[in-house]
């Protein structure tokens, strides 16, 4: 038998690499982009960055002068996992580049095979983002079926100025046949470390963020969830997202409390209305589309059974939501990203695909 004369492939089922460089004057550019079966990525049209406001004289290190944010889709045949399937990604951002990351749908966990009931899909993402580097992952959520089996491990090793915005959520499963929290076990495992500094070598662990879905009996975790359809992670970090983790922190100091005044629902007093009279008429207008949208949001919010908190843990901002159902809690997470702004303006309509 003829002896190839290529070398023997080291390559393993579900393996993925991505690394991200810039190529001057400030073109993001796949320098590696490879994946195996059943892994597929697949880029699109990036989002075109404005224009920096200051003029071409500023300096090209700094990161308004990048012109474009790619846009990957994670996806595997079939739409999910099959265990004992497994996907691992090792992702690299160098220095000023953008990514977004996003998925075309539910990532299904299919159930074990009855040959093999302990059999466990996973999936395991290890990302290393340079200075005043950027991703935001975006994914639809994760929608484990009954008897099925999953763990999620995801790693981020941060330099001092990069960002970092992560959403992770998952459903009750296939609702209309009747799946609510039947998956056997559910693992989701997210750390953030922060990398660099005045000690090159430091490795400072920043987050660390686990999801333990997971019962002897269906219906005793179903039970726990408390007729919530969908539970989620929403984590921000740098200085891409600082707007919007201060957004999610004062809209959370802003909803109504137990025995609290119903902000909502009652007229402002005469001495605001005077306080206004001095402002600009510009912001006052503003203010008001801002308390309507506010009140439209808080209905909204009780009428999907949208729970949700806002907290600051080591220098990032973390956001935990749960609703009745999935199309609730896209509706509230798109509501406040939109309103905000940052997604759309800074990683493009790619990162909003997820809440549509």
């Amino acid at each position: 038998m003829a002896t190839s004369p290529f070398a023997k492939s080291t390559s393993k089922p579900g393996q993925g690499t991505i690394h991200l460089t810039l190529l001057p004057p400030a073109t993001p550019t796949y320098s590696i982009l490879n994946y195996t079966y059943p892994l597929k990525l697949l880029p699109s049209t990036p989002h075109i960055l404005p224009a920096p406001e200051t003029g071409p004289s500023e300096d090209a290190s700094t990161p308004s002068q990048l012109t474009h944010v790619p846009l990957l889709f994670l996806l595997s045949y079939g739409g999910g996992l099959l265990p004992p399937d497994s996907l691992s990604i090792i992702l690299t951002l160098d220095d000023l580049t953008r990514l977004t990351i996003t998925t075309q749908g539910f990532t299904k966990i299919f159930p074990s095979p009855p040959s093999s009931p302990l059999a466990t899909a996973a999936q395991t993402l290890q990302a290393s983002l340079g200075r005043h580097s950027g991703l935001l992952i975006a994914s639809d959520p994760t929608q484990p079926f009954n008897n099925s089996r999953y763990v999620q491990k995801q790693v981020f090793e941060l330099a001092d100025t990069a960002s970092l915005g992560v959403l992770d959520w998952v459903s009750e499963g296939r609702r209309a046949r009747g799946e609510k929290w039947g998956c056997s076990d559910c693992r989701l495992r997210c750390e953030v470390w922060r990398v660099g500094g005045s000690e090159q070598s430091k490795r400072t662990l920043l987050l660390r963020d686990n999801i333990l879905l997971a019962s002897p009996e269906p219906h005793i975790l179903a039970r726990r969830m408390d007729n919530l359809g969908l539970f989620g992670t929403l984590i921000l970090v740098g200085p891409l997202f600082t707007a919007l983790g201060n957004f999610f922190v004062k809209e959370f100091d802003l909803l109504p409390r137990i025995g609290g005044r119903d902000w909502g629902d009652r007229p402002s007093t005469t001495s605001s209305t005077e306080s206004l009279a001095t402002e600009d008429a510009g912001e006052i207008e503003e203010q008001r589309r801002v308390s309507q949208w506010r009140r439209e949001r808080l209905k909204e919010e009780n009428a999907d059974g949208v729970l949700w908190t806002a907290a600051r843990v080591r220098g990032c901002v973390v956001v935990k939501f749960g609703a009745k159902e999935v199309e609730g809690g896209r509706r509230w997470l798109g509501a406040m990203w939109k309103e905000e702004g940052t997604v759309g303006r800074d990683f493009g309509e790619g990162g909003l695909m997820c809440v549509r």
